[in-house]
């Protein structure tokens, strides 16, 4: 395993014991690393090799050192195998100085290793055929991600807590060993380093799988005895030994999760110190520690209700009220105020920086570069960086890379194109401020909800620059340690909004696509698949020729009822989202209204005081049905949203 990035300087720690940080939260962000969800802390043992130290982990650092057990094949001489494992699996007292001995797992990965899978009718039985066929032992890192998941839990499964051991650390020696040594597949260990390097693609250090390195993954000891061990010593009774099984099954699948050779030697039973029998909880029932993860899986089931948790879980953050700052200490998050906006600022997994607005620190996951820079994404302009994505957590989000620091490339002699060229283009953080000042007047803007900043360098032509803002955001800084201005020169940034797809004001934000309406039992498929077609009939029918319309672009809007709403015609109420210039080209907006309604857009900034410079249609949103009749205001007036803020300016006073 290597580290991308790395210079073999600060991102891992070479400095003596003495001085590591007592708390993995005193790391620099530098220094960690993160994949499949879980953060570690890098470190580069005198011995050679990677250690990479879990939170779990990070209080015993000393005592997880190879010198404590791997250094001189200490886990053998000191060690016991344990011989019901089918890997190499050691139990070790690792001991430190004027400490006593901590007891860890030491577990060779057989990753990319082939699977002698046994069915057995313990065997999950939602796992078909082709699954089972095509079972393969996690990667470390994968392994640690699903058991941090397993032990923390997933809302909305109903499945009592597991006990499962901690994962520690992972250990790299820097040996390098051939193929055939380590029995590994290399189409198989191929598809292992590629989810990983997706999972990191955005970081600035990255894990790496290495084919010729050995992986070693260290876990807490579970005191006890496995069932077998247990039955066959005839401390369980035979019908409890045949139940536990079957029971653990339920119990994981009740989580969201399966081990594909769940078996009693993964199942630890613990004896009651003061009466000698096997400890049970309060229904009677046995109390057993989970081991043995190299075949954990999420079920199909999790995978699609873990994406709408996380979805619900978004919205009900954006809802709640105003949180107390306790809920700050525990987090590496810092709230700031820039230009009257309410920011939390935090640190990306990849190096990079973010402001999420508001002050609920659950929502900063939700906009970690990971979650929406790497989904699929549909481009809304010829000319600039604009993306429509639907993120990791089923949340549809806008996304476009800001300007600023770019000279706008217009020429001085049309229209407003001298004082565009005198402005400049607005930094993400004066666009946030401005979007929030507008929808406080009355005007219906797209919502912001973050700014990031890469981690990655990146130069403008010279010929290019603009550095008007960076001068004037030089006072304008990020919290202390750092205390650095938040705008800088030699990155990009990026403004992340709620997607606008048409809905209309009397929808209040309830809206849904039809794939979600779906989700979310409102439509069946066949309904979606008609209503679908019946837009594009529709569509057709007024001269657009949207192609391969996708159902995520069509917004339905529930009821009170549990339905959806429906027109005169008792067919289901469906809205599109459009801008006023595409409008024009289509002929839905004839020269005379799309002139008024620029012009009124014009004149509503300058009551408000400000100013839009680029004038034009394009940045102009409206909700209309599939008949091209647009949602109107009281005076018969198309409801216009604005979606671009880059250059607009108050009229008589500073946005700051």
């Amino acid at each position: 395993m290597s580290v991308t990035g790395d210079d073999r300087s600060p991102a891992g720690l070479d400095s003596p014991s003495d001085e590591w940080p007592l708390t993995f939260d005193a790391l620099a962000s530098r220094r960690i690393l993160r994949a499949f969800g879980v953060e570690y802390g890098h470190v580069r043992p005198p011995e050679g090799g990677d250690l990479f130290v879990t939170r779990w982990g990070w209080p015993w650092l000393k005592r997880l050192m190879p010198s404590c057990w791997y250094v001189d094949n200490r886990f053998v001489r000191e060690g016991t195998r344990l011989t019901a494992a089918t890997g190499r699996v050691y139990r070790v007292p690792t001991h430190g100085i004027g400490e006593p001995p901590l007891d860890i797992v030491v577990k060779f990965s057989r990753v990319a290793q082939n699977v002698p899978l046994i069915v057995e009718t313990s065997f999950p039985a939602d796992a078909d055929p082709e699954e089972i066929a095509a079972a393969r032992f996690n990667s470390p890192m994968e392994e640690f991600g699903l058991v941090t998941e397993l032990r923390s839990g997933v809302a909305e499964f109903t499945g009592p807590r597991i006990l499962a051991q901690r994962p520690l650390a992972m250990y790299v020696p820097p040996e390098e060993f051939e193929l055939w040594q380590l029995g590994r597949v290399r189409s198989d260990f191929n598809t292992h380093r590629l989810l990983l390097r997706e999972d990191q693609e955005d970081a600035v250090k990255a894990i790496e799988l290495d084919i010729k390195r050995m992986y070693v993954v260290l876990y807490n000891w579970i005191k006890g005895n496995d069932a077998q061990e247990c039955y066959e010593g005839g401390v369980l009774r035979k019908d409890e030994f045949l139940d536990l099984t079957p029971r653990v099954v339920r119990e994981l699948a009740d989580n969201g999760f399966r081990v594909l050779d769940n078996k009693p030697r993964h199942f630890i039973l613990r004896r009651s110190q003061r009466t000698g029998s096997l400890l049970r909880d309060r229904q009677g029932r046995l109390v057993y520690g989970l081991i043995d993860f190299e075949l954990l899986q999420r079920t199909p089931e999790h995978q699609r209700r873990y994406r709408d948790h996380r979805r619900h879980r978004y919205w009900a953050s954006r809802a709640s009220a105003r949180r107390s700052p306790l809920a700050l200490d525990s987090s590496r998050l810092a709230a700031v105020r820039i230009f009257g906006v309410d920011y939390l600022f935090g640190h990306a997994p990849d190096g990079g920086r973010l402001w999420v607005l508001g002050d609920d620190p659950e929502l900063l996951d939700y906009f970690m570069p990971e979650r929406w820079h790497r989904t699929p994404r549909v481009k809304l302009s010829p000319m600039n960086e604009v993306y429509r994505t639907r993120t990791r957590d089923n949340i549809d989000v806008v996304y476009r890379r800001s300007r600023v620091g770019t000279r706008p490339r217009i020429d001085p002699l049309l229209g407003q194109g001298r004082a565009i060229r005198e402005h400049g283009y607005n930094s993400p953080f004066e666009e946030v401020a401005i979007a929030e000042r507008l929808r406080e007047m009355g005007v219906a803007s797209t919502v912001p909800r973050a700014i990031f900043r890469t981690a990655q360098r990146s130069t403008t032509a010279s010929y290019l620059k603009d550095d008007s803002r960076f001068v004037d955001h030089s006072d304008v800084i990020t919290p202390a340690p750092e205390s650095e201005p938040v705008l800088t020169a030699d990155r990009d940034y990026y403004t992340i909004w709620d997607e606008y797809r048409g809905e209309p004001p009397k929808a209040a934000g309830r809206v849904v696509d039809l794939d979600r309406a779906v989700e979310d039992g409102l439509l069946e498929i066949e309904q979606r698949d008609a209503v679908l077609e019946r837009t594009l009939r529709r569509l057709h029918g007024i001269g657009l020729r949207p192609g391969g319309l996708d159902p995520s672009e069509l917004v339905v809007l529930p009821n009170e009822s549990d339905g959806l709403v429906r027109t005169a015609k008792g067919e289901i109420d469906v809205r599109v989202a459009i801008d006023a210039l595409t409008a024009y080209d289509f002929g839905l907006l004839d020269d005379d209204a799309y002139h008024e309604l620029v012009e009124r857009v014009a004149a509503r900034l300058q009551a408000v005081d400000c100013e839009g410079l680029d004038r034009g249609g394009s940045h102009l949103l409206l909700s209309m049905d599939p008949d091209g009749h647009f949602d109107t205001d009281a005076h018969d007036h198309p409801i216009v949203t604005l979606c671009n803020f880059e250059l607009i300016r108050g009229l008589y006073r500073p946005i700051r």
